[in-house]
């Protein structure tokens, strides 16, 4: 790593890239790097940012402040047609009238290459996206992992440095779409390329990408592995958008924390800061159960809501009376049965977030946070 934060080896970096539109900033200070062949996710709700960056970077938009380097070279100094780029759109942007093997030509026509050249370059990229026997056909004859792969091999076949990808799967009906992000990342990690893929779908981002960086108005807050962004994350505005459950306490100095003022105390993980701070924990690490003999951090609660999503039930626990309960989202294969049920935290999987993590993003424990109280929760779903 050098002195500025930036790992050395790094292939694509991202520096300190800011952008105003008028008065309100699109991105304040982002500064994120990926190496070569990795692929990374900007992950963010709408109007984060995201689309702004992946503009900077193809050069339809110019920053006011930063750099973006791929290899040591500024791209900001290059004309976006010499910058190396590939680009996938939300719907593709085949063109209706053309072939399978004239939409991937296009690029090399609109530079010029010779007829022979083109052929051949058509003719590989055809076979490594396997499209062989479709060249004849146009896009409203194929499916729709099918015009991916037309549109992703007219984004790689002209010498290709970086591929960006802008909500590729977006367009696409939910039971299509999942089938299609399996196909897709099975193809991003055979062509092998940088990729940068904008999403503001979690489970899209952890699928195709190796690290995530989650950009949330303007700013990178957590840039790490899929694994770290959801279990550890790095404050509260990350959490909430994550979907963790959130509780708020206060941590003593035997390695227990306080919840709810007092009324019950739990064991907390090591080396955790005293004081006031959240207990951060996913969903799919909480068991509920009927019988907490000889387990740790098991509250007492009653069901809310039990929903079936196939597969599996996702579960809505409040613990505490019905004026200060909080809910707990869990996630089980049976619904739970009977009056006395427990809610259990395992130690393992609880994440500490210190108050001091982003101080700005506090909120009064009566107005809750992402973690509804349990009467205005029931009204919610009522």
């Amino acid at each position: 790593m050098s002195s500025n934060g930036f790992n050395q080896s790094a292939y694509l970096e991202i520096k300190s890239v800011s952008h105003l539109y008028g008065s309100k900033v699109a991105l304040d200070n982002v500064s994120i790097d990926a190496q070569k062949s990795e692929i990374l996710a900007l992950l963010g709700p709408s109007g984060s940012g995201k689309s702004t960056l992946l503009a900077v970077i193809a050069g339809i938009l110019k920053p006011n402040t930063g750099q973006v380097l791929i290899n040591g070279r500024n791209l900001l100094e290059l004309p976006p047609e010499s910058r190396g780029l590939g680009m996938v759109f939300q719907d593709y942007a085949l063109w209706p009238h053309m072939t399978v093997a004239e939409n991937v030509a296009f690029p090399l026509r609109c530079r010029k290459y010779p007829p022979k050249r083109i052929n051949a370059l058509v003719d590989e990229t055809v076979r490594r996206m396997g499209l062989g026997g479709f060249e004849h056909r146009r896009p409203n004859q194929l499916s729709g992992g099918q015009q991916q792969r037309v549109a992703l091999a007219r984004a790689v076949i002209a010498e290709t440095q970086l591929l960006l990808l802008d909500e590729p799967l977006s367009a696409l009906d939910p039971a299509t779409r999942t089938s299609v992000r399996g196909e897709l990342a099975y193809i991003l990690r055979k062509l092998g390329l940088t990729t940068i893929i904008v999403t503001h779908d979690r489970e899209e981002a952890f699928e195709l990408a190796d690290r995530v960086a989650v950009l949330i108005n303007g700013q990178i807050q957590q840039h790490s592995t899929p694994q770290q962004v959801y279990e550890r994350p790095a404050n509260l505005t990350v959490a909430r958008f994550m979907g963790l459950n959130i509780l708020p306490i206060h941590v003593l100095n035997d390695r227990t924390a306080e919840l709810n003022n007092g009324q019950w105390r739990l064991e907390v993980p090591g080396h955790t800061r005293e004081g006031a701070a959240h207990l951060a924990i996913v969903p799919e690490r909480i068991w509920i159960t009927n019988d907490n003999t000889g387990m740790k951090n098991a509250l007492p609660c009653k069901l809310v809501r039990a929903q079936y999503r196939g597969g599996e039930y996702r579960l809505w626990v409040g613990i505490g009376d019905v004026n200060t309960a909080w809910i707990i989202e869990a996630r089980s294969k049976d619904a739970p049965q009977g009056e006395s049920l427990f809610v259990h935290l395992p130690v393992e999987a609880i994440h500490i977030i210190p108050e001091s993590a982003l101080p700005g993003e506090m909120l009064p424990v009566e107005q809750g946070s992402s973690t509804h109280k349990f009467r205005i929760f029931k009204e919610e779903i009522a």
